[in-house]
């Protein structure tokens, strides 16, 4: 009887010490698994920071240079639209000018007219000698043709193949600069307008880059990173392409 109790009480303590060594190994064995998870997991993500971190920093002074380049654009586009400006004005005052010295030189010539219709030749004469160079010139060409005589002769001595008017090769010559100008200024605002799309494209790249490393699919992050990536190209692409300042 007592050899049965014995055995009984034997067979009652193994039983409990085994539970409490698999109670024990239960944790330590979960604990293993996820450690070994978590490094199946590690490995796979290492590629994700020094790459994206090289990435953004490139993209960062991607930035940078086209926020430059874009400024350097913008001021040489101001500074030849002021050039046009002044150019312009300068014209617009040499045919102003000139089209007044054409009024007066018009008053001129009527009043030697009527001086000689009057039978006046000592007031005829007053004016004739006080024509300018310039209409001087074109009084004595026009003389040469006999006009009193000759019907085909030039009806005064305003017309453009005698008469020039004062200021208008200088006035062409400016408005051929101003055009110039202004569309050198147009091609430097179109330039300065693609380098600021550009900073926008640096942009993306930094938003995408950035995000990348955070998904915990492997898929949205591989995408998320090539998207990055082709951006990043095209803007490089676009730079290549690009005058500097």
């Amino acid at each position: 009887m007592n050899c049965a109790v014995f055995s009984l009480s034997t067979r009652t303590l193994e039983a409990n010490a085994f539970g409490e060594e698999n109670s024990l190994s239960a944790p330590t064995e979960s604990r293993s698994q996820h450690q070994s998870s978590s490094a199946d997991k590690t490995p796979k993500r290492k590629w994700v920071e020094p790459v994206t971190a090289l990435l953004m920093a490139l993209a960062t002074v991607g930035t940078a240079w086209s926020s430059y380049q874009s400024a350097a654009f913008t001021r040489r586009s101001n500074r030849l639209m002021n050039e046009f400006n002044s150019l312009e004005r300068r014209a617009n005052l040499l045919n102003i000018q000139g089209m007044q010295a054409a009024s007066i030189h018009a008053a001129m010539f009527m009043e030697l007219l009527a001086a000689q219709q009057a039978g006046n030749e000592k007031l005829a004469d007053f004016y004739a000698q006080r024509f300018p160079p310039d209409l001087r010139k074109a009084y004595d060409a026009w003389l040469a043709q006999r006009p009193f005589e000759n019907p085909n002769a030039d009806p005064h001595p305003f017309v453009p193949n005698l008469y020039e008017v004062r200021g208008t090769r200088e006035a062409a010559e400016a408005n051929a600069q101003a055009a110039s100008k202004v569309t050198q200024a147009r091609q430097f605002g179109n330039i300065s307008g693609q380098y600021l799309a550009n900073t926008v494209l640096f942009a993306a790249v930094l938003f995408f880059a950035n995000t990348a490393g955070r998904f915990e699919q492997r898929r949205v992050r591989v995408l998320a990173f090539t998207f990055a990536l082709a951006v990043f190209t095209y803007a490089v692409v676009r730079i290549a392409m690009r005058t500097t300042a």
